[in-house]
């Protein structure tokens, strides 16, 4: 798959791309949708498919509110759309003057002037421009004026629920990663390295792999203990994560930590994916270190048969 930042004058040499345009934020089962179109479509008529989205995430920008948001870094966007069959990744930077551009500025400029789109892909409920005053209506009337197809697609649902990236994000903060990896359609994980720890784990019994996140604006799950997977170096794991502090041993600082069953420890500096299964319970303050070595344990039982039962989510 290509992937070009500078659009210039892609649409001169290659003209009539099909085109889908989004954050694509989660990549979840609606977006899914939209790409097989495209790529179908594509193909069918021998032009290339183009994703066009955004970096950084305009939440990221436009929001007073500068929390982690991402569910899906640009690496991690990549390799799923070059999996999906996806030609050309066109990552637009995303600024405040970008941000200004009318629904027609935009259009034509990045669609028609760079891209000579001859056909669009999009959800039914999207937005684009400033003020994302663009809508569907909105692209069907400049598809007319400026010589584009435009095809759209109804959103999807999950058990009554509509798929969206907006959904997925409140479920994943809120520890629902069940529910979240059913709209994604995958399950979702956190890319990072693994450091070197204080060894509190191995002194309980259980000892664990330290994770730094590779990218501070990915959403993390809320703190607690979950039935967790793991990819670090070569090899895959199943076991349990905790996030939270590790107050019982009067450790405040937030940690990520992986232990894997059956798994070897020596793993300092390896890279690291970790995959949310299930949320199981709250991190919370023991009485004693005896204590909370039963509850990890009974935690353990528990993780050993969800897995057990070959949930993949």
């Amino acid at each position: 798959m290509l992937v070009i930042k500078r659009l210039n004058n892609f649409g001169v040499k290659q003209p009539g791309a099909i085109a889908a345009l989004g954050a694509f934020d989660g990549l979840h089962l609606g977006h899914r949708a939209i790409i097989k179109k495209l790529v179908a479509r594509a193909k069918k008529i021998g032009h290339d498919s183009v994703v066009i989205t955004f970096d950084p995430h305009p939440r990221q920008v436009l929001s007073k509110d500068k929390t982690p948001c991402l569910l899906t870094t640009l690496p991690e966007k990549c390799e799923i759309l070059e999996s999906l069959g996806v030609g050309v990744m066109a990552v637009i930077k995303f600024s405040p003057q970008v941000a200004k551009l009318s629904s027609e500025e935009f259009i034509r400029s990045v669609m028609v002037k760079k891209l000579a789109v001859s056909e669009v892909i999009c959800g039914h409920d999207c937005g684009f421009g400033a003020g994302r005053k663009g809508n569907i209506n909105t692209l069907l009337e400049l598809g007319a004026k400026m010589g584009f197809i435009v095809s759209v697609l109804s959103s999807l649902k999950t058990n009554g629920s509509k798929i969206s990236s907006s959904s997925i994000r409140s479920l994943v903060s809120s520890g629902r990663v069940d529910k979240a990896n059913k709209m994604l359609g995958r399950v979702y994980s956190v890319r990072g390295r693994v450091v070197k720890g204080l060894g509190l784990g191995r002194k309980l019994g259980f000892p664990t792999a330290n994770i730094k996140l590779s990218n501070s604006q990915k959403l993390l799950p809320r703190d607690g203990v979950y039935a967790a997977g793991a990819r670090i170096g070569r090899k895959e794991y199943q076991g349990m994560l905790y996030i939270g502090s590790r107050l019982t041993v009067g450790r405040k600082a937030r940690t990520i930590e992986f232990n894997a069953f059956g798994g070897e420890y020596d793993l300092s500096g390896k890279k690291a994916e970790i995959f949310f299964h299930k949320y199981i319970r709250a991190g919370k303050k023991f009485d004693t270190v005896e204590a909370l070595i039963r509850a990890i344990a009974g935690d353990k039982k528990k993780i050993e048969k969800y897995f057990g039962t070959g949930l993949s989510y």
